[in-house]
């Protein structure tokens, strides 16, 4: 109830007008219990003084979030997708990384000698910041090769920004966490894509790989930030033994969301058979229900599943929400649709959208008015 009032004081302020300010309250309401899957109490978790119900969205109370929701208001006021406003980008820093993963989408150019001198790496910064985007999260290769640059760039930004590292968890120390939340770090998306070591390890190739995971996962824990396991649920893996083994263990591990990708023919998979079919989307799906509606799992880590809505409310990326910008400076509607339109250094981000907007990514199933 408090965020609605919230949502409905920016409404009042910015529309001067009680009807119209309920009206759009209303259509925000439905649009969020939409992505809670029409629950009566929507979960969330506590990190600091703020609440997070997914890990790609801003907590509240924060001006962060106040951002947010005013550019949902412009949403809701335009049916034409280009005047739609961006929430949040991928932005890589790096190409290199210590590890080989079996799924690796970034496979072709990865460990080349990284292209982006930290100006630069500033000056697309300061572009994404242009756009009143304050949610960013930061990407690679291993984004925690370039910890010092990382560091820098955190402690550059709008101090509102919130930043979500995408990571292995190769290296991140208690000390470095303690640099990146100091920095102004929110949360991690940490990858483990299988509960046993052994597989895990053997999807990483690296032996090390789980074990970077639990000291990871235990060092962010240390310094309250907000962690997500990130699991690529191979078909080789969906199974509803091996969902739940994996959440138990997050639940153990005290994390607070668990997001599932799915795993797409790009990259290392270009040539493989690698995307889901209808038996194992529906033990996800059915997983998923479960998982987010059953009362009795409220103690559990909140899961977030983007391919769940993605075949019900059309793509996100594409410059519709969101947009990925690789470690050549390149934009691409996702990480997994690398389909350059442009390049965040030499072109201006207003043009691009223009065309990555239109691109065949975005028209996927897009059926959906907000």
């Amino acid at each position: 109830m408090a965020i609605k009032l919230s949502i409905l004081k920016l409404a009042l302020k910015v529309y001067n007008n009680p009807i119209i300010a309920f009206k759009v309250l209303r259509t925000l309401s439905k649009r969020v219990q939409k992505f809670h899957l029409n629950s009566e109490s929507p979960r969330y978790i506590k990190s600091g003084s703020s609440y997070f119900w997914d890990c790609d969205f801003p907590g509240w109370p924060s001006k962060t979030f106040d951002n947010y929701i005013l550019k949902e208001f412009k949403r809701s006021e335009s049916k034409e997708l280009i005047k739609k406003p961006l929430q949040t980008i991928i932005f890589a820093i790096t190409n290199r990384c210590p590890l080989k993963c079996e799924h690796c989408f970034e496979w072709d150019k990865l460990n080349t000698v990284d292209k982006l001198s930290f100006n630069e790496l500033k000056q697309i910064l300061i572009k994404i910041q242009d756009l009143d985007i304050y949610h960013i999260q930061l990407s690679g290769g291993e984004p925690l090769l370039r910890f010092e640059d990382m560091i820098e760039l955190m402690k550059y930004a709008n101090p509102i920004t919130n930043f979500w590292l995408l990571t292995s968890g190769f290296s991140l120390t208690n000390e470095k966490a303690s640099l990146l939340k100091e920095a102004g770090l929110t949360g991690v998306n940490i990858s483990l894509d299988h509960w046993n070591e052994i597989y895990h390890n053997e999807f990483r190739n690296n032996n090390s790989a789980y074990k970077w995971v639990v000291e990871a996962v235990e060092n962010c824990k240390k310094n309250d930030i907000i962690v997500s396991l990130s699991l690529c649920a191979t078909k080789q893996f969906i199974s509803e033994d091996n969902l739940w083994k994996y959440v138990r263990l997050a639940k153990e591990w005290n994390v607070e969301f668990i997001r599932i990708l799915e795993p797409r023919n790009v990259g290392r998979y270009v040539n493989s058979n690698s995307e889901l079919d209808s038996f194992h989307i529906n033990i996800l799906e059915t997983f998923y229900h479960k998982l987010r509606s059953d009362k009795n799992l409220r103690d559990h880590p909140i899961l977030v599943y983007p391919g769940y809505y993605q075949r019900r409310i059309g793509c996100v990326g594409a410059g519709n929400r969101y947009l990925y910008i690789d470690s050549n400076a390149d934009i691409h509607a996702c990480p997994f649709c690398l389909n350059k339109q442009g390049n965040a250094l030499d072109d201006s981000f207003e043009s691009v959208l223009k065309h990555l907007k239109g691109s065949k990514c975005q028209a996927f199933e897009m059926n959906f008015a907000d």
